[in-house]
């Protein structure tokens, strides 16, 4: 009698669980339906969605958004030491030439995706709309494993680069500092960073698109005050030198191919502005505010980083001297002005961005993480659905923080291990664009039309979908070369390596009950 009536009350306090679990999920939907326009709503229903976040980024917001999130001539500034190892100030010009122009129809091609497909999946979900049928599933399974990875690396490696751009500022008055010269600095200041970055998007997501918009101007005027400083302080080099020099200190066989290494610089700089399609489900009108806000995003902030990497090549001053420095960037600064303090002001604003960009990353990998469980492709995923008060999976949050902590104290250890796990992002970003592109391209081709959205490439999409993808496919396979050739273990490329387990794993998780769970939406045709 006893174990009988036990059971009554935990079937019963179960079936009230649900209730308030049902009560719950209709408030948050009817708030959220509150904040959508009514294209919104149609786009929803059209792929069998319920609308779950306020709808609080409009336009400017989302440009803010994409802009902080990849801080394009940021990046470029940490990263462009590479291209001088590979090519030199030529290879850095004219890489950024064909990775601007190659980039321009990759994310056309994403713009039309993400108006035909308004969700927070993403590239898994629009590899799920358009790939064979018969392949679809598991590519799309293979994809958003991909890219959760990805976008938590990205996050956890933002940390690490704050953490180690904070220790060069320290190292300008401090050069012999145990402290500034160790792993540990910036390792520990990357897991307070990324603590913060959480707390920051639970706590204060309702003023999420209004700092956005101040972090743009920042982004901005930081901007202004490095390119004028430098061509103001600094020796400038001969224009035919400096855009027509290859060189190759790497050792590769000869220049060009070094240059083709050296494009990654560029190319790296550029990706991530598919960060904006993850919020799509917080974005209002996304159907037309993300496209447009992506183009946006991406035409200006390439445009400033070309720009920043026209002024570094030929502000540079001795390369041998620069490359020899713990952080290019900061001896170019220090080189210019001739000032530490001028340097420190000059970086300030850097790390802000870089701040910035983490607190934005932390929203962008949450929801793709919260998306893909949503969808039913991680295991245990139902834990993560839940959005309380309709503005930030906080479970997401917290479960993306822990991953992107976990990958910052590899760096802890040797560089080799943080190299192995970092090489990821950009494998596996271009990887993503590959796919989604090549499989738009057999739906125009053997399957049904694309859905004509507000935001379409009409006629000229084929076209535009077919350069895209032989743009994007060669960096897709340079990714995991090496960044010197004979490589020892800490200049290995681990790329291919992770790339290969993850996909593994994510196809024996797909066959072992992954491809019963996963059931991404699919846009219904009236």
């Amino acid at each position: 009698m006893e174990d009988s009536k036990r059971s009554r009350n935990n079937v019963e306090m179960r079936a009230i669980d649900d209730e308030i679990r049902d009560l719950e999920f209709d408030r948050n939907t009817t708030a959220a339906k509150q904040w959508a326009t009514p294209h919104d709503i149609k786009d929803m229903d059209a792929l069998g969605l319920t609308p779950t976040f306020k709808r609080r980024f409009k336009f400017v917001a989302m440009v803010g958004f994409s802009s902080t999130v990849v801080v394009a001539w940021q990046n470029m500034l940490a990263v462009f030491y590479f291209a001088l190892y590979n090519g030199g100030t030529g290879g850095l010009f004219w890489g950024f030439v064909f990775s601007m122009s190659a980039m321009t129809f990759v994310y056309l091609t994403i713009a039309e995706l993400s108006s035909c497909f308004p969700t927070a999946g993403g590239q898994y979900q629009w590899v799920s709309e358009c790939a064979p049928r018969n392949m679809r599933k598991i590519l799309a399974y293979c994809t958003g494993w991909l890219l959760t990875l990805a976008w938590i690396t990205f996050l956890g490696s933002c940390g690490v680069i704050i953490g180690n751009t904070i220790k060069y500022c320290i190292l300008v008055y401090h050069p012999d500092s145990p402290a500034a010269n160790s792993q540990w600095l910036p390792t520990v200041l990357a897991l307070i960073v990324l603590v913060g970055g959480a707390f920051f998007n639970i706590h204060l997501a309702k003023k999420f698109p209004m700092i956005e918009g101040i972090m743009l101007v920042i982004h901005l005027a930081g901007w202004v005050a490095v390119i004028v400083t430098l061509w103001t302080t600094s020796p400038r080099g001969n224009t035919h030198d400096v855009i027509f020099t290859f060189t190759n200190p790497g050792g590769w066989p000869n220049a060009g191919v070094a240059s083709l290494i050296g494009v990654l610089t560029p190319f790296s700089s550029l990706f991530g502005y598919d960060s904006s399609v993850h919020m799509t489900e917080n974005a209002k009108d996304a159907s037309r505010t993300i496209p447009l806000s992506l183009m946006t995003a991406y035409g200006v902030n390439a445009i400033m980083a070309f720009i920043a990497a026209i002024t570094m090549i030929f502000c540079i001053g001795d390369v041998d001297a620069v490359l020899a420095s713990p952080s290019p960037f900061v001896a170019v600064f220090l080189n210019s002005t001739g000032s530490k303090a001028g340097t420190i002001i000059l970086i300030v604003p850097i790390i802000l961005a870089f701040c910035s960009a983490l607190i934005s990353e932390v929203a962008t990998a949450s929801r793709q993480l919260w998306s893909f469980a949503r969808d039913g492709g991680l295991p245990g995923g139902h834990y993560l659905e839940p959005v309380p008060d309709a503005e930030t999976p906080r479970r997401a949050v917290w479960v993306t923080i822990a991953l992107a902590c976990a990958i910052a104290c590899i760096n802890f250890g040797p560089v080799v291990g943080f190299n192995a796990i970092i090489s990821i992002i950009g494998c596996s970003l271009s990887f993503s664009y590959t796919l989604c592109i090549g499989c738009t391209i057999w739906r125009r081709f053997f399957g049904p039309p694309i859905p004509k959205e507000r935001f379409s490439l009409g006629k000229a999409g084929v076209f535009v979908n077919i350069i895209g993808f032989c743009c994007v496919l060669p960096i897709t396979v340079i990714s995991v070369f090496p960044s010197v050739p004979n490589p020892t273990p800490d200049y290995m490329n681990w790329a291919s390596l992770v790339f290969g387990t993850v996909v593994i794993v994510a196809a024996i998780n797909y066959f072992m009950g992954g491809r019963k769970a996963f059931n991404p939406p699919m846009r219904r045709v009236d």
